[in-house]
């Protein structure tokens, strides 16, 4: 028998995108499944979508008091019996009917822990659709350093993975790079392998998610960069340019003291030197900088070049 798939759907209402991610689920040609559906809302919304399937294979169950993310994210994956989880955000849904079969499959042949493939990103405020997707030079990064994530979420969103269930969960330390460091704890003694194909679709801009709540906060989105970068600062110290990094966080978010950032979190002494060092040199060259930026992130460089700056 084929590797039973625990589908692990953390909801919070918005059932029109809930529908839409169970219809594709429900539509999936992989039929060893388990379906789970945690349940955050505080109305009832969620569960009578639910049993208006009058399916049995999904599997509902209702957090009192709500969790938050991403516990609910855990409470789904606790659950889990089969060898896989599929995390499915309750506004992504699958691309394909045989999408999970891919995945799956890509997992057996190449006997890997950890697959993710390439997303169709759809913008809620202008209704666009685009192709997230690693290009070669980051995969071979990332072959080499699973750190490299740190800088550059070329994964991209749990609903675009596939892994392994050994009972590994989510920071509930973390919203904004809760994916980013799940992927590099996970990947520390892992195999992955990569899908070049669009399996998944997730939803952005839309009502009530949580990264765009705390997008371009300090408490939240600056926080957890300077957390992560104290967890992974005997490797990321011996990288290029993680000095530039931050000097394009600091000014964006404006901060000139040191005492700015302590007041967001602890700093450890060595943390604190570097980030005053970071912060003596970040307006100095600032006009070169930000040209040297330009040139990372143009069309020309992610066309033909393919350079990381950090």
């Amino acid at each position: 028998m084929k590797p039973l798939v625990s589908i692990c759907i953390p909801a919070y209402q918005q059932t029109h995108y809930l529908k839409m991610c169970i219809d594709s689920v429900l539509k999936q040609t992989y039929e060893n499944v388990e379906v789970i559906v945690t349940d955050d809302s505080k109305d009832d919304s969620v569960r009578k979508l639910i049993e208006s399937y009058n399916n049995s294979q999904l599997q509902y169950f209702h957090n009192t008091p709500s969790l938050g993310n991403p516990l609910n994210w855990n409470s789904a994956m606790e659950r889990a019996k089969g060898k896989y989880i599929k995390i499915m955000h309750h506004d992504d849904y699958f691309l394909k009917e045989d999408s999970l079969t891919k995945l799956v499959n890509a997992a057996e042949k190449a006997k890997a822990d950890f697959v993710f493939c390439n997303t169709e990103v759809w913008h809620q405020n202008d209704n666009t659709r685009r192709i997230a997707k690693p290009n070669s030079a980051q995969l071979k990064r990332l072959e080499k350093d699973i750190n490299f994530l740190f800088f550059k979420n070329v994964i991209g969103a749990p609903s675009a993975t596939l892994f392994l269930n050994n009972k590994t969960y989510f920071d509930s330390k973390f919203k904004w790079l809760v994916d980013v460091e799940f992927y590099i704890r996970f990947l520390k003694a892992a195999k992955f392998a990569y899908i070049n194909e669009a399996l998944i679709c997730t939803v952005h801009e839309a009502p009530g998610q949580v990264t765009q709540a705390v997008k371009g906060t300090r408490n939240v989105e600056l926080k957890e960069n300077i957390l992560l970068f104290s967890l992974l600062l005997p490797q990321l110290k011996q990288t290029k340019n993680y000095e530039l990094f931050f000097e394009y966080f600091f000014r964006d978010f404006e901060i000139k003291k040191i005492e700015e950032l302590e007041a967001l979190t602890d700093l450890s002494r060595e943390l604190k030197k570097i980030f005053e060092r970071i912060l003596n040199k970040k307006d100095k060259n600032v006009t070169l900088k930000r040209l040297i930026w330009r040139l990372y992130n143009s069309r020309y460089n992610k066309r033909y070049f393919k350079l990381e700056q950090f």
